[in-house]
């Protein structure tokens, strides 16, 4: 059976506006609201979901807690949750966002190692939307 995004208009929603926290550099508020629709969903909506609040949570320990060490092991279970999904699942680009994961998981242990803090998160708020702006249905099983 295959789970899709669209089955329920309230995630489409929730996957936007967290969408929209994360691009603005509110991570624990778009964690928060995923986690609103990982509750309901099943599947690989909802491995997606919990990909995407790890990162966030990844991201919110490196921005406000400063914490590389809590930042590296979240990017780790972020990716290996995310690992699975195509590129273009629920019209997003994971293979441009697990790159940019990839990229500040080198960075967080470069951090770990004395190395300045990274730059930044990676590119979440340019690559969720489809054509037209409103998130794509999700397919996969």
């Amino acid at each position: 059976m295959a789970v899709t995004l669209d089955r329920s208009a309230r995630s489409a929603e929730v996957l936007e506006r967290g969408r929209e926290q994360f691009a603005s550099g509110r991570f624990f508020e778009a964690h928060e609201v995923w986690e609103e629709a990982w509750r309901e969903e099943t599947g690989s909506t909802r491995r997606l979901l919990q990909g995407l609040i790890l990162a966030a949570a990844a991201y919110h320990k490196m921005a406000h807690q400063r914490q590389p060490l809590g930042m590296t092991r979240l990017l780790e279970k972020a990716l290996e949750r995310l690992a699975p999904l195509p590129d273009g699942f629920a019209g997003l680009e994971l293979a441009r966002f697990r790159a940019g994961l990839e990229r500040s998981l080198l960075e967080g242990r470069a951090w770990l190692a004395g190395a300045p803090a990274p730059a930044g998160p990676a590119p979440l708020g340019a690559v969720l939307s489809s054509p037209g702006g409103a998130p794509a249905s999700a397919a996969g099983a």
